[in-house]
């Protein structure tokens, strides 16, 4: 980590209490440098949410009240901040990065990973949707939602919010899928942690 770097996480600890970065700034970060702040500032501070996750989890709040106060309800006064440790998934550029929702202690879970697909069912439904995809055919949610999985962890919040489909549409895509034998949900957060890497 640069002095300039230190010196940009220390005066934003001191004055806020938590390391708060513009947008810019992450984009700049290496992994490296998440890593190197993470071992320097996250045992005394947290880390608050860039804005495009700010934004997120406000749109979550009125679109999921039930879900945004099982995240957030305990830190009302001051919600958005996390470990320093899930800096380093927001490296890469202005605005990547999300704080994916995977833990949730009274409503259910709609986390996946590619773990989360029933191999033999959804390998060649994942290949039809992606040449379908490919070829400029439309998708439905239930195609898009299996792609987005088959390509890393997502949640059906972020997956609703960054592809404008309806949230309880999303969700009936997930039953649908389950129905289907596409994918497996698993809705609490301790089978999830048992079963599948959630990291």
């Amino acid at each position: 980590m640069t002095q300039a770097l230190h010196e940009l996480c220390q005066t934003s600890v001191s004055a806020n209490g938590w390391v708060e970065l513009t947008a810019e700034e992450i984009a700049r970060l290496t992994p490296q440098d998440a890593e190197d702040i993470f071992a320097e500032f996250g045992s005394r501070a947290l880390f608050r949410l860039p804005s495009h996750e700010i934004d997120f989890f406000e749109w979550l709040r009125t679109n999921d009240p039930p879900v945004w106060n099982d995240l957030w309800a305990d830190d009302v006064n001051a919600p958005y901040l996390i470990c320093l440790s899930y800096l380093k998934d927001f490296t890469g550029g202005v605005g990547k990065g999300a704080f994916l929702i995977r833990d949730l202690q009274k409503e259910d879970n709609y986390f996946f990973t590619p773990d989360m697909l029933l191999e033999k069912e959804s390998t060649d439904f994942v290949g039809a949707v992606r040449e379908r995809f490919i070829s400029g055919e439309r998708i439905t949610v239930e195609q898009a939602l299996t792609v987005e999985i088959s390509a890393g962890p997502v949640d059906i919040w972020h997956f609703a919010y960054l592809r404008g489909v309806d949230l309880q549409r999303a969700k009936k895509a997930v039953d649908s899928l389950v129905e289907d034998r596409i994918i497996v949900h698993v809705r609490s957060a301790e089978h999830l942690s048992t079963y599948f890497d959630v990291e």
